[in-house]
């Protein structure tokens, strides 16, 4: 188990619509040494191993997302929630508070100049509001579309629904204290490093 210490990194929070490439961002922080507590697979992980957690949602959801192990199928689970906005904020309320007690235990190990909290709903959930530094990662619609279908093997009304379920991240840029626009008109790794450099001198 890792230690406690008392030094206190810079939080810094890294959101992006679905496509946009914020999962690679943090892969490139995190060769280069960055610790990043990524929600999306926390809250994953909390569906799988929290009893709590497991009730309220089997509750919520009813047995459509229930396989025959008694687990939760999580992509079932998936695809009704991102397809339904009302749905996806109740599973949110159900699994934030104890993401935020994970990310806070967490944060408590790290003792780099600063650390990334990787989540897709960073603002739906008002997470940013405790962060440091807001990072946004931004990318063309049909390049995210054309990204989202190579690698979900979704098809494009599946896609469209997803995107459509999401808060619009354009309208939250003026949140953000750095954007990465993951175009790939430009290289990604430079951008990335540069934006490295910069917070490692915070």
């Amino acid at each position: 188990m890792k230690k406690k210490n008392t030094h206190k990194p810079i939080k810094v929070g890294l959101t992006g619509g679905i496509g946009s490439g914020k999962t690679t961002v943090s892969n490139i922080l995190k060769t280069v040494g960055i610790p990043v507590f990524n929600s999306d697979d926390e809250s994953k992980n909390l569906l799988k191993v929290n009893p709590k957690i497991i009730n309220d949602v089997k509750n919520l959801f009813g047995k459509s997302i229930i396989q025959e192990e008694e687990d939760i199928d999580l992509k079932k689970l998936g695809n009704i929630v991102f397809s339904n906005k009302s749905k996806l904020n109740q599973l949110s309320n159900i699994l934030h508070p104890e993401v935020l007690i994970k990310f806070k235990q967490w944060m408590l190990t790290q003792n780099t100049t600063y650390i990334i909290k990787e989540s897709a709903i960073l603002f739906e959930t008002k997470t940013y509001k405790e962060l440091d530094k807001i990072i946004i990662v931004t990318a063309p619609l049909a390049l995210r579309i054309d990204r989202i279908k190579k690698r979900d093997h979704r098809d494009i009304k599946q896609i469209k629904s997803i995107i459509n379920n999401q808060l619009n991240l354009n309208t939250q840029l003026d949140k953000a204290d750095y954007i990465i626009n993951n175009d790939e008109k430009s290289l990604l790794i430079p951008k990335v490093i540069d934006l490295h450099m910069r917070l490692s001198r915070l």
